[in-house]
């Protein structure tokens, strides 16, 4: 299947950002994406001579697409190039897959399932281990991922910051409850919400309280986020959306910010 790439038209960023930055939408296993999509910006970075360039993606690389700890792999190596510094962030699956290696024997198969009902089912067919095998032997399932991925990618895993700060610029999954500010960022992403109301004060899962707000957010941010898939990139006043379902929709989003401007590229089997 052909991949293409587009690249739109500049226009008014909601703030300015003091270094080129490109941040990435949820992958979910669409590494045939991924890969043209980091091409793409590679090319830019070096035809428009920038340096010191940004490169944030911005969570959920595993689940429901085929080659989701390919794609995981692949941001926890860190994209090489001398003239940009990548940022790997998680995302609620990342924190599924994370809360499952770490879980104890008594929580495990709980665990499991919800992860299995979220696209984990996915990881399973990578490693080539069939869906009963992983439902009724979860220390298998964890054994293989942790092969795959590596102990020293597990452990970079494990460490990873929930969100990053560029100027006014704030770089998270999910989003920012307007009720709970800037301290969200402070929550432990190991732990999983546990009810409707603990996902609102998860940066990584927070949806309606957050994508309903058209006012300001605390110190001014501009939030860039992903986790919420809609058919087209939303670049407005208080946050920048940019999932757009890359494993169902066959497009994934990018969003460039370049002094006070910005522009969408993305890649697409379409």
């Amino acid at each position: 299947m052909a991949i293409s790439t587009s690249i739109g038209a500049w226009q008014a960023a909601p703030a300015t950002a003091s270094r080129p930055a490109f941040a990435i939408g949820d992958v979910h296993g669409r590494a045939d994406l991924f890969e043209p999509l980091i091409a793409a910006i590679l090319q830019i970075v070096e035809k428009e001579g920038l340096d010191k360039a940004l490169l944030v993606t911005l969570g959920d690389y595993v689940d429901r697409g085929p080659a989701g700890l390919a794609v995981l792999k692949r941001v926890l190596d860190g994209i090489s190039h001398p003239k940009v510094e990548s940022i790997c962030l998680p995302g609620n699956h990342e924190q599924f897959l994370r809360h499952f290696m770490e879980s104890k024997p008594g929580e495990r198969l709980e665990i499991l399932w919800a992860w299995l009902d979220n696209g984990a089912d996915a990881v399973a067919r990578e490693l080539g281990l069939p869906e009963i095998k992983v439902a009724t032997e979860p220390d298998v399932f964890i054994a293989a991922i942790a092969s795959e991925l590596g102990m020293p990618r597990v452990e970079r895993l494990f460490k990873l910051s929930n969100h990053y700060r560029l100027d006014q610029y704030v770089f998270v999954h999910g989003g920012l409850h307007p009720q709970f500010g800037l301290a969200a960022l402070k929550r432990d992403w190991r732990r999983l919400p546990r009810s409707g109301l603990d996902e609102d004060r998860d940066p990584l899962w927070v949806r309606g309280p957050f994508l309903t707000y058209d006012g300001e957010h605390e110190e001014g941010v501009i939030v860039v986020h992903g986790h919420t898939p809609r058919n087209e990139a939303e670049l407005l006043g208080n946050r920048i959306g940019i999932d757009t379902g890359a494993y169902f929709s066959g497009r994934l989003t990018c969003v460039q910010l370049l002094g006070d401007k910005m522009r969408v590229i993305q890649a697409s089997d379409r």
